[in-house]
């Protein structure tokens, strides 16, 4: 069975390889009938991914133990959702699933731009068949999932118990779609700089693309964070681990290229910024492949140490030089013309300054993310830095993306009249200040939770203001008419959602760590919790020791949880499986801390998470925020 994947993995490879040249040429030549030949193989190559994609899961489902990558990740008690999972759970099957969706976007973008013109269509497929040929390279000669062992073991190693989750279903390919969708985006911002096109209709064709990635990634985070929340028994969603920050990266840059691209469309400005935003996301995305897979940081979430870190880099840094190769001769007709300066009374103004705001994030971040290589470079001893780093270093550039996310709606498109802005801002400065008051007032003194929450709330009031305004002067039906507006200021609003509840849950949780004997009760944050008696239970593939927890208020019997302990077959280590209540106020979290039926006592840890659920609900709202902003609108060619 290995050989028939690796079998359809090189006819991939010769594929991709093919397409690649002839897409190259015909970006040189203009030639059609090369282009067309380069998309019929193309396509070859999206089958031959396919069909090496279905040969890997059917050995995952069916337990094909000799194959060295099924037996790496399943076992035969394992729950068959979590077989098929494998395909992305391991470093050389995600790699196949990445390159599989690579090739499946270009074979889309083959069709929809077949009427563009041959040089154009050409250089962004050239990026896309290149890319899909890099991941197979690796899955062939690096990291091969088909690589099959001398023997066949009688059942596979399992999958590590953190992954048998139903977040390993959802979290990585929504991850992995918005990653790959920057493939296509880059190659639009490469084919206009082939044709030397400085118009912003490579930035208009591709914006459905960018924001429903954008969508993914964002998707992908959130549940990225979820999934840490239920797993990992700490009560916590975001720990600034260097995979997560990773995927935070490209997220950044990518929203600042949503901002770019609206003034590059409506003011002819910020056209450098958008070519190089449309790289720095792609590249981001590679290069945090690179973290995940290289093993130079220690991680959770990362794989053993190889040499697949060398060969991102390499790719990364052949395919920026391409792109800069085409972009240093454009820089002066991509230039802002003089009468183009910015004034920072206005919303191009403020986006420009979001720019600024979302790359310096992105450098603190990364710096800090990549510290350990970067001291190790120069300094003996590797320097890690931590929660406090991060916590520290962010926060600046969180409260003035939150103050400028609340003034751009209030401004016009050029240079406003000053006393008009100050009227406009006075109603979201007076609710700021009250909601600063009102923190001060219940008894809360620390600086960074008062501020944040009071910018938090003037981003609110100000988007509810520019909405109240223009729907009274011209109606509801305006809310229609201009989607693309509308659509940006409800993921504003799941922006601030979002950020109530990581100011919340930050800043204003309560833990409690108790050992009671079964039957005894104790207080917490508000709840009277009972424990009850140890109990046991055979699943699938694991034993799990849970103990009830009967959850009173004011006397009133509310629910009942079950924290739990769960030991897996093939791993000695117990796995805590938290019980959460949710509710909008706050979720109730409970973790089995320890246990002993002979000495008859239990370890609760209880965790008061306010308003968390506020994280998730914001979420959902920037998704349909964009998805609303994308809806209605006309292709147009490039």
């Amino acid at each position: 069975m290995g050989q028939l994947g690796n079998l359809f993995q090189i006819l991939g490879l010769l594929s991709g390889f093919a397409a690649f040249g002839m897409y190259a040429y015909a970006m040189q030549t203009q030639n059609k009938s090369t282009a067309k030949l380069a998309d019929s193989i193309m396509i070859g190559q999206l089958v031959a991914f396919s069909l090496a994609s279905c040969v890997l899961v059917y050995a995952l489902a069916t337990g094909y133990f000799k194959m060295e990558y099924v037996a790496q990740y399943t076992d035969s008690k394992l729950p068959f959702v979590y077989k098929i999972s494998g395909w992305w759970a391991g470093q050389a099957g995600s790699l196949l699933f990445w390159g599989w969706l690579v090739t499946l976007f270009a074979v889309i973008e083959i069709f929809r731009t077949k009427n563009y013109d041959t040089k154009y269509r050409s250089a962004v497929l050239a990026v896309s068949a290149l890319t899909s040929t890099f991941f197979l390279i690796l899955t062939i000669f690096v990291t091969n999932p088909f690589a099959e062992l001398d023997f066949f073991p009688a059942d596979g190693m399992g999958m590590n118990p953190l992954l048998q989750n139903p977040g390993m279903l959802y979290h990585p390919p929504t991850l992995f779609l918005g990653y790959v969708g920057y493939t296509i985006t880059v190659g639009h911002a490469f084919a206009a700089l082939v044709t030397k096109d400085v118009s912003a209709n490579w930035a208009v064709d591709t914006r459905k693309w960018t924001v429903i990635t954008w969508i993914f990634l964002t998707i992908g985070i959130v549940l990225g964070g979820e999934w840490a929340y239920v797993e990992l028994g700490w009560g916590g969603y975001w720990a600034w681990d260097p995979v997560e920050n990773a995927s935070l990266l490209p997220w950044l840059t990518s929203t600042a290229l949503l901002h770019s691209a609206m003034i590059y469309e409506r003011r002819g400005k910020l056209k450098i910024w958008t070519h190089m935003l449309a790289l720095i996301s792609f590249q981001l995305c590679l290069f945090g492949t690179f973290i995940t897979r290289s093993g130079v940081l220690d991680s959770v979430h990362t794989f053993a140490k190889s040499s697949l870190g060398y060969f991102f880099l390499a790719f990364i840094t052949l395919t920026t030089a391409i792109f800069l190769k085409y972009l240093f001769p454009m820089l002066k007709e991509l230039s802002d013309k003089e009468e183009h300066h910015f004034t920072f009374f206005s919303r191009d103004g403020m986006f420009f300054l979001a720019n600024w705001l979302f790359l310096g994030l992105t450098i603190v971040i990364g710096v800090g993310t990549m510290m350990p290589i970067i001291s190790g470079l120069v300094m003996p001893d590797k320097i890690t830095v931590g929660i406090p780093y991060f916590n520290r270093v962010s926060a600046p550039f969180f409260v003035l993306i939150l103050l400028a996310g609340g003034i751009a709606p209030l401004l016009h498109y050029g240079k406003m009249d000053r006393k008009e802005l100050i009227m406009k801002l006075a109603p979201s400065t007076i609710a700021m200040v009250a909601a600063m008051g009102a923190l001060v007032a219940a008894g809360h003194k620390e600086i960074l939770p008062i501020m944040l929450l009071g910018f938090t709330t003037f981003s609110l009031v100000s988007i509810l203001v520019s909405i109240i305004t223009t729907v009274k002067k011209g109606g509801a039906n305006v809310l229609l008419k201009n989607r693309r507006y509308y659509g940006g200021l409800i993921i504003h609003i799941g922006v601030v959602m979002m950020a109530y509840g990581i100011v919340a849950s930050s800043f204003y949780n309560d833990k409690k760590d108790v050992t009671v004997a079964p039957g005894e009760k104790f207080e917490f944050s508000g709840y009277t919790l009972e424990v009850g008696e140890l109990n046991a239970r055979e699943m699938q593939n694991y034993v799990s020791v849970y103990a009830p927890v009967t959850v009173y208020k004011n006397g009133k019997e509310l629910m009942t949880l079950a924290p739990e302990r769960r030991f897996y077959e093939k791993n000695e280590q117990a796995f805590a499986e938290v019980a959460i209540s949710s509710k909008l106020y706050g979720d109730l979290y409970l973790i089995l801390a320890s246990y002993s039926k002979a000495e008859n006592y239990v370890g609760i840890q209880a965790v008061f998470q306010p308003f968390i659920t506020w994280i998730w609900i914001g979420c959902v709202t920037m998704v349909l925020g964009g998805l609303y902003g994308i809806s209605g609108r006309k292709k147009k060619n490039a």
